[in-house]
């Protein structure tokens, strides 16, 4: 009753998703990728327990990876500082204020002043 199977091209099964998922030197809970369509996905599941939401484009609308990204407390201090997977990066923040810088390509796009507050779900794009 032994056989092969039919061989089947490996186009047919994508590769499973990659998404980083870790913490900050400051104990902080994030995750970053989102490449593709099921990384996407996977992602907006998984994220729905984090506060921060950002996503990284051009003004095209094309999505960017390996953004340099540094978010910091009110006083400056550093509370996440990553190279991210994709352009979708979520993170658990405590409620205060928060400064973003996000670069590519020696570009740097800033929020001077992101406030997050308990219960309440920011979402940003940075263009």
């Amino acid at each position: 009753m032994g056989g092969r199977f039919p061989e089947v091209p490996s186009a047919q099964f994508p590769p499973p998703p990659v998404i980083i998922e870790g913490k900050s030197d400051q104990r902080f809970s994030y995750l970053s990728g989102g490449v593709s369509s099921d990384e996407r996905e996977v992602m907006e599941e998984r994220g729905k327990i984090f506060n921060l939401k950002l996503v990284f484009a051009e003004k095209t609308g094309d999505y960017l990876a390996n953004v340099s990204l540094t978010i910091r407390d009110a006083k400056g201090g550093k509370v996440i500082s990553i190279n991210t997977d994709g352009p979708r990066f979520y993170a658990q923040l405590p409620s205060a204020s928060c400064s973003i810088a996000a670069t590519f390509n020696g570009r740097t796009k800033k929020i001077g002043s992101l406030n997050m507050v308990d219960g309440k779900f920011v979402r940003q794009v940075l263009l």
